[in-house]
């Protein structure tokens, strides 16, 4: 090995044109006659020159070489600071080239420098390069201390001109190692920091748009595609015409923004036309992460043999590889092979090498185990992979995906990531219910239904509108021995599926979330129902949790059959069955939904309560209105909807400190009416007669002027489900509402004022739960398109029946079966289009 002299004699003899430069460069004569004249100057500059063209023209041998020819003759002109940039970029283009040692050698050459102001942004560059390289190494936790070594050379030299920059770079760097990890709120948080610090600085649109790319990154992993592709076409105008190399990075990653928003056939022409370039340039790097992306477009179209030649080709460059796309390539196999019935052992061995790397202790990257384990989970079972060995493995993922959701305080970035976790509440909820573990399946329907009301509903937090739509979502902290239970799993997986060797018994990770207590679910209803839908490759099943009062709870799984799956296409994207559904499709879906024979098991005189947890993608359904053998619901139970168990029991506990279950009619009736609605004078009319008096409110605000009503009544249209919907001539919205003091009975009475955004994995908020968190305790609320007359004449009877003193669902079931009666022409959003939400008091 040569000692620094001989290093530093080796280098010097790139000074030399003849030495640094090809014979037949067309610079060669020039910068032959800059070293006879001994101009060091401008012949570092014209190898600074040279090295940049070089670079352009994708000859990184050519390239670095200058950069270090740059180096040895800054030294001759006694320039210092353009020797150590040209060491930075022959570090940087090291890495870029893959030629990681080579880098790692010249960044700690740049480390040995002292470290007076004037260097100090060298030193946290060196740094920052480090942190990179640890990256590509998948060693998150060494890549993140020498992010920390940066941002202390960082914050030491902080009013330094060129520190401002490194700061902001290493900071995009921790952020990126945080991400990998799948520490997306930490993420978020440097993201944010980085943000913050550049706002203050003026910095270069070159490091604005690097800001912009990193944030399309993470937007990508939180879920939010159009955001991530508005961060990538911001940082891919930046880079136009400063920065090819970057340009390029930025216009790949928008194919899987484009992906992920569906615009599949833009995605793919943008990956092919990425392609052809990359291929024409021999830059095998890139081309093998769109080559990735590639597939992923053409498995969302459905092509499998597609999907397959690609990924073949993209194999050369991952095939025993272990950087971060290596990971991406062997599971993309393995779900490949998967979905076509491919050689199980093959499958195996992708698995095990995506869990070898992702669980390595210094890598610990949560997400890209939890995905893994969830494919082990549902690969063909083999010597290799016992049902012992696949089922803890389902039970790990399950773990990781609880651990992800409860990092993750903020709403929207929860409810966004939810779609990978989806896939993994499902296969538990499949397994669970298959093995005939029905509170375990309900513990699994129950995590994360209603995480944000529920907070709310604990904290008392009425107050602000804010509470509803940007309160954080206090978690508790992450136990790192259930971190490492998952881990575990997933290293003595890989170790089993490498060694050929079955796995010694692997105890089962815990369950994670929790039921209310038996007393808690007695006081809720006769019958408990808590559904959950979920599509696979044979059609929608619908896992049904049932539990009589002091009784256990019993799993159903059902497949929907063809006809009934076709309307399931439209109800869970949000669209309610049509007026032309048949009768026969009702009662499917009543068998389908409601399959337990104990929800049917009243009778007109003696009807069941029923307390249904409806799929957060079914709110718009009228579920009084589902039949059994042509029975409606409502004919044998008095059915109540909730967002959760959880929920359920803190309205409960809330009705059991006002006094009992029935709605006082000492009080007065407060209203709020649309006057433009055809049936406007049936509800006043009937509302004027109310016990307790009647007083029109001029607008919602009145509510607070110590009126201290029995009951609020509004009337009007609804313009769409979910958070941001809004109602009646007011205006009124679901954080409105949840800023009044509100009576214990609140009606909603007008379209989709009850119902949710029919999106899985958010929490179930509508019109109705405003009210809850504004003190309701029970709501009366539309159902999708409810038929105005109709639900008028519902409504008037409603408050006719309470104000008599009848409790609030059996008053509304009189109601409707009264309306039903009378006009037997109606549909089901016509008499059935309210539904009572809360605890029913």
């Amino acid at each position: 090995m040569l000692d620094s002299a001989q290093r530093s004699a080796l280098l010097d003899r790139l000074v030399d044109p003849a030495v640094a430069l090809p014979a037949d460069h067309p610079h060669q004569p020039a910068a032959g006659r800059l070293h006879a004249a001994r101009q060091w100057r401008l012949l570092a500059e014209l190898y600074q020159e040279q090295a940049t063209a070089a670079w352009r023209q994708r000859r990184p041998g050519l390239a670095i070489r200058l950069l270090l020819a740059e180096s040895r003759t800054a030294l001759r002109a006694d320039d210092r600071s353009r020797c150590h940039e040209a060491i930075a970029f022959a570090a940087q283009w090291h890495r870029l080239s893959g030629a990681f040692t080579a880098a790692e050698l010249w960044n700690h050459v740049l480390l040995r420098e002292s470290l007076p102001a004037g260097t100090a942004w060298l030193h946290a560059y060196a740094w920052r390069e480090m942190a990179a390289l640890r990256e590509m190494e998948s060693r998150y936790d060494v890549g993140l201390s020498c992010c920390d070594q940066a941002i202390a050379v960082c914050r030491r030299h902080a009013d330094e001109p060129r520190i401002p920059r490194q700061h902001v770079r290493v900071l995009m760097q921790k952020a990126t190692l945080h991400r990998h990890r799948g520490e997306l709120e930490v993420a978020r948080n440097v993201l944010h920091e980085v943000r913050e610090f550049a706002e203050t600085r003026d910095l270069d649109p070159f490091t604005r748009g690097l800001i912009a790319h990193r944030e399309g990154g993470l937007e990508i992993a939180l879920g939010r595609p159009e955001a991530a592709l508005d961060a990538y076409r911001r940082a891919a105008a930046a880079f136009a015409g400063v920065s090819e190399e970057n340009l390029l990075t930025a216009r790949l990653r928008e194919v899987a923004a484009l992906r992920e928003l569906r615009r599949l056939g833009e995605a793919l022409r943008l990956a092919d036309d990425l392609a052809t370039r990359f291929r024409a340039r021999g830059d095998t790097y890139r081309l093998g992460q769109v080559l990735l992306e590639r597939a992923e477009v053409l498995q969302s179209l459905g092509d499998p043999a597609a999907v397959a030649a690609t990924l073949r080709e993209a194999q050369p460059y991952y095939e025993g590889a272990e950087t971060l796309e290596a990971l991406r390539w062997h599971r993309h196999m393995a779900r490949n092979l998967i979905a076509s019935n491919g050689d199980p052992a093959t499958i195996a061995g992708h698995l095990a090498a995506v869990l070898g790397l992702a669980a390595r202790p210094q890598r610990r990257d949560l997400n890209r185990t939890m995905l893994a384990l969830y494919d082990l989970h549902r690969a063909p079972p083999t010597q290799l992979l016992p049902p012992a060995l696949r089922h803890a493995a389902g039970r790990a993922a399950l773990l990781a995906a609880d651990l992800q959701r409860g990092s993750l305080p903020d709403p929207d970035e929860r409810w966004s990531t939810h779609a990978a976790r989806e896939e993994v509440y499902a296969a538990a909820l499949l397994t669970h219910t298959e093995l005939g573990e029905p509170e375990a399946t309900a513990r699994i329907a129950e995590t994360g239904r209603a995480d944000l009301l529920n907070q709310l509903l604990v904290a008392a937090t009425a107050g602000s509108a804010e509470a509803v739509a940007r309160s954080p979502i206090a978690a508790l902290p992450t136990d790192p021995a259930a971190v490492d239970e998952v881990f575990a799993v997933a290293r003595l997986a890989a170790a089993s599926i490498r060694s050929g060797r079955p796995a010694d018994p692997i105890p089962l990770p815990p369950l994670p979330g929790h039921l209310p207590a038996p007393a808690a679910l007695d006081a809720m209803a006769d019958v408990v129902v808590v559904i959950t839908l979920g599509p696979r490759s044979d059609g929608w099943w619908s896992s049904v949790l049932t539990r009589p009062r002091h009784g256990a709870w019993r799993a159903t799984l059902r497949t929907a059959s063809a006809r009934l799956a076709a309307q399931l296409d439209s109800m869970t994207t949000g669209v309610p069955p049509g007026r032309g559904v048949a009768r026969a499709v009702w009662d499917e879906l009543g068998a389908f939904l409601l399959p337990d024979p104990a929800v049917w098991a009243g009778s007109p005189e003696r009807p069941r309560s029923v307390m249904i947890v409806p799929d957060p993608r079914l709110w718009h359904l009228p579920h009084a209105a589902l039949t059994r053998d042509r029975t409606y619901l409502c004919d044998v139970a008095e059915v109540v909807l909730a967002p959760s168990l959880r929920t359920m029991e803190l309205l409960l506990a809330r009705s059991a400190t006002t006094g009992g279950p029935r709605v006082p009619a000492t009080g007065p009736a407060a209203s709020l009416l649309d006057p433009g609605l055809p049936s406007h004078r049936v509800e006043r009319s009937a509302l004027d007669a109310w016990p307790g008096g009647h007083r029109e409110l001029a607008a919602l605000p009145a509510i607070d002027d110590g009126l201290h009503p029995a009951l609020l009544y509004l009337s009007g249209h609804g313009d769409q489900p979910g958070a941001t919907a809004l109602f009646g001539p007011d205006s009124v919205t679901m954080d409105a509402l949840a800023l009044r003091r509100l009576p214990r009975l609140v009606v909603l009475n007008g379209c989709w004022s009850g119902t949710a955004s029919s999106r899985y994995g958010h929490d179930p908020l509508s019109l109705a739960v405003g009210a809850l968190i504004g003190g309701a305790e029970t709501v009366v609320a539309g159902t999708g398109w409810i038929g105005g007359v109709a639900s008028a004449h519902v409504g008037a009877r409603f408050v006719q029946q309470v104000g008599q003193g009848v409790p609030v669902v059996a008053a509304l079931r009189a109601a409707q079966r009264a309306i039903r009666a009378e006009n037997p022409d109606l549909g089901p959003f016509d008499w059935a289009g309210l539904c009572v939400v809360g605890a029913g008091s």
